[in-house]
């Protein structure tokens, strides 16, 4: 059987565990899955883009997860500052075209404010579209199904505190996360095949 939607993951969740009780599980498996694949894979099918009217202070995209970049209309790239140094540099109220950022208050603030209409473009990295009844794949499953599998499993196994499968599954999703995280990192390089390309996490 393919792994390749919501239903077959549960499916293969099912019939590895050889319960069909644990269908109603099935959801809480996924969700706590995706929470570790959201904080553990760093991945180029993970990035977006986002642009947005430019303002003091920007709301994050609902699916945020990490900053890549944010450019300023045609203008080039924004430097960004800590939240200490951006506070230090642009403390007073003046109003220019924006030169700096930060993140911090769980918001993106420009420094300085902006003086007149802008729009920035923001690459960052998205969190995993969910999957549910409703929201059947995404990238990862289509890409990575041992990995689904194998993440849903093991917290499958917490549940019923099954000792000895727990490293086996563990140490499987570690290195299938390595596997994936090293392969993204060759997938940086310059056309120099000595040189990697810098990696912004």
């Amino acid at each position: 059987m393919a792994i390749t939607t919501y239903a077959t993951l549960v499916d293969a969740i099912v019939d590895r565990m050889n319960d069909a009780a644990l269908e109603t599980y099935a959801p809480e498996f996924i969700q706590m899955a995706e929470a570790m694949f959201n904080r553990r894979l760093n991945n180029l099918d993970m990035e977006g883009t986002a642009t947005i009217p430019a303002e003091a202070v920007i709301p994050l995209p609902t699916d945020y997860k990490g900053v890549r970049s944010l450019h300023l209309d045609d203008h080039g790239p924004l430097t960004q500052l800590s939240p200490v140094d951006f506070q230090t540099r642009w403390a007073d109220d003046s109003e220019a075209q924006p030169e700096n950022f930060a993140i911090f208050g769980g918001v993106i603030n420009l420094g300085p404010a902006p003086d007149t209409t802008y729009t920035v473009t923001m690459t960052y990295l998205r969190t995993l579209t969910g999957l549910s009844a409703s929201s059947t794949t995404n990238w990862l499953l289509e890409a990575h199904p041992d990995l689904y599998l194998y993440g849903c499993l093991l917290h499958a196994e917490f549940r019923g505190w099954n000792d000895e499968r727990l490293p086996v599954i563990g140490d499987a999703v570690d290195n299938l996360i390595a596997e994936i995280n090293g392969f993204d990192a060759r997938r940086r390089r310059s056309d120099n095949p000595g040189t990697v390309a810098a990696c912004y996490y």
